[in-house]
């Protein structure tokens, strides 16, 4: 706040390194970074805070700003992982219509119309009616290579009472006075440093319906992905004396391998690296593959319990990709 960053992020570097386990720690460090631009390790540490504590609001705030930010400028030279970026901040905040509006914008510019039009077709009713969606509606309605697809799945338009909207996301962070000791804090501070009065949510994403504090499926995929880190730490240690007998050389190392691979996934999963959830997407989409037809082997010859296992096992592996997607992004 002395405008001193780079001082800043060291201490908070420190302080983050000595309380990892400390929810608003690791959000003041994210903050800090993402106040740099660094967007890449700010929302590695905002992930991380929102796994400590899934209702941390202004964590959830800072971590729309900088997937919005980043993924705007990341899009003009890397479309995918631009897209996800997008995608992954409209999820967390699906009511901003800032985010909503820079989601679209992309889609159309990169030419996907299918996911233009049927994204359009899934917003809320109000949320066409107001700007900058609106004028970006109207404006595809008039482009002769939209003009059909708009038509078709052009739907009537409900009335209701335009929301209030905040401002668009500046391109910098901002200070605002304590309503306590009237002193200048970040905006997105949830405890104000001079007089430890801790404070709402304030700022660009203030004052708008931001949906639950706590989603089930970020809960779910914590819980999920606790439970992959476990199961694969316990085969870790039950393998480890039998790869350590054969002097990690011989075939019993392959279980050892494959547990340490699969602890590595679930460490990835639990700090919601995107690169890591897409690999374990593949290996999720290669169990279905390969257990639908031990599934109809067991159904079909009537051994009700195998079947009934491997259904469950199945199901599981679905239910994780739907997690992966929701949070992390497709």
């Amino acid at each position: 706040m002395s405008q001193q960053a780079d001082e800043g992020v060291k201490v908070l570097q420190t302080a983050s390194a000595m309380q990892p386990a400390d929810a608003e720690v690791r959000y003041a460090h994210g903050y800090a970074l993402g106040s740099l631009g660094r967007f890449d390790e700010a929302i590695e540490e905002l992930d991380v805070a929102l796994n400590l504590q899934p209702n941390h609001i202004p964590a959830r705030q800072g971590l729309i700003y900088c997937l919005l930010t980043s993924g705007q400028a990341i899009a003009e030279v890397n479309p995918i992982l631009g897209e996800q970026r997008l995608d992954r901040a409209y999820k967390l905040d699906p009511r901003n219509m800032h985010v909503a509006a820079s989601l679209l914008e992309f889609m159309v510019k990169a030419g996907q119309k299918g996911k233009v039009v049927n994204f359009i077709k899934d917003l809320d009713p109000s949320m066409r009616d107001q700007s900058p969606v609106k004028e970006i509606i109207e404006k595809l309605e008039t482009d002769s290579d939209y003009a059909i697809h708009m038509r078709q799945a052009s739907m009537p338009k409900q009335s209701a009472p335009p929301q209030m909207s905040g401002p668009a996301p500046s391109q910098s962070l901002k200070q605002v006075p304590c309503p306590n000791c009237r002193q200048m804090i970040m905006d997105y501070a949830a405890i104000c440093p001079h007089c430890n009065t801790r404070l709402k949510a304030t700022g660009t994403f203030a004052g708008r319906d931001t949906g639950p504090d706590v989603e089930w499926q970020e809960v779910a995929y914590t819980i999920m992905s606790i439970l992959i880190v476990g199961m694969a730490g316990l085969a870790v240690f039950i393998t480890f004396p039998l790869a350590q007998a054969g002097g990690f050389s011989d075939f019993g190392m392959v279980p050892f391998a494959a547990a340490c691979f699969q602890l590595c996934i679930g460490l990835g999963l639990l700090f919601r690296q995107e690169w890591i959830g897409y690999i374990a997407k593949i290996f999720l989409y290669i169990r279905i593959a390969l257990g639908l037809p031990f599934f109809a082997v067991y159904f079909l010859a009537g051994r009700w319990i195998p079947s009934g296992i491997e259904l469950v096992q199945l199901g599981v592996a679905g239910f994780m990709i739907y997690l992966i997607n929701y949070v992390i992004g497709d």
